[in-house]
């Protein structure tokens, strides 16, 4: 179980490395400024206030650095972590060219973060929970990362139940950047994972309260609450015919 666990590991490192550089452009914030606005004004809602000091912040699977860019620009001292070296070096990228000096990039597999209990105040993650073989080990180790009263973001949608509907219906996939070999090896990756048999955000929100969370909140409708409009929804499109809702769970030690 172990090596099987370990191959699909490898697998999905290949994968989302390979992607760095047309993930890093698909995602890059001069072209979702939209978003990134709505995403300052949730975060703002949501970051917990400290007293004489920056908040510290942990970007939790950071990609090529979208929310670790909108944390900076709300003055958090920020932490990102990513298992995909090629990823952390496009936001490194990103941060340059935007000017930001604020964020520690960080090489880390989010399901085993190497961090001292406290360490954050705010931690955030973003469409990444759902492609862990142990997600119920991720956010373990984001409630231990945070203080007491510490609050963590997680936006994220049960793509690979959808991936597998679609699949099954025998739809073909569909992405704008994507080849088809590409969302083949992606549905592959994800088909067996618990997390896609799980019911969502139910699961999530039972695993945060189970972990030790004082209080949890969940919005289901996030497109609409983030005002997210079609050009935006390529990451929730499995295939013509099926998509994945994007929600919202707000936990806090």
């Amino acid at each position: 179980m172990e090596d099987a666990s370990s191959e699909l590991l490898d697998r999905s490192h290949a994968y989302w490395s390979e992607r760095a550089p047309e993930y890093a452009a698909l995602h890059d914030a001069r072209r979702h400024e939209a978003l990134r606005a709505s995403l300052r004004t949730l975060l703002r809602d949501f970051m917990p206030q400290v007293e004489g000091r920056s908040v510290r912040a942990l970007d939790v699977g950071c990609g090529s650095g979208f929310m670790s860019l909108i944390l900076a620009e709300l003055g958090c001292e920020v932490t990102a972590v990513d298992f995909s070296e090629d990823m952390l070096a496009e936001a490194a990228r990103n941060a340059e060219r935007a000017g930001v000096s604020s964020i520690a990039f960080q090489q880390a597999d989010v399901q085993r973060l190497p961090f001292d209990e406290g360490a954050f105040d705010f931690a955030v993650s973003r469409n990444v929970l759902w492609v862990l073989p142990d997600a119920a080990a991720a956010y373990a180790g984001v409630l231990h990362a945070l203080r007491t009263g510490g609050v963590f973001v997680n936006l994220d949608a049960n793509y690979g139940r959808a991936f597998n509907a679609a699949a099954a219906a025998g739809g073909e996939p569909v992405h704008p950047t994507q080849s088809t070999a590409q969302l083949l090896e992606r549905n592959a990756i994800v088909a067996d994972l618990p997390i896609t048999r799980a019911q969502r955000p139910a699961w999530d929100l039972a695993t945060l309260l189970d972990l030790g969370a004082s209080e949890v909140r969940c919005f289901q409708d996030a497109e609409r609450l983030l005002g997210i409009d079609e050009s935006e929804r390529f990451s929730a499109q499995a295939s013509a015919q099926e998509r994945a809702a994007l929600f919202i769970v707000c936990a806090r030690k």
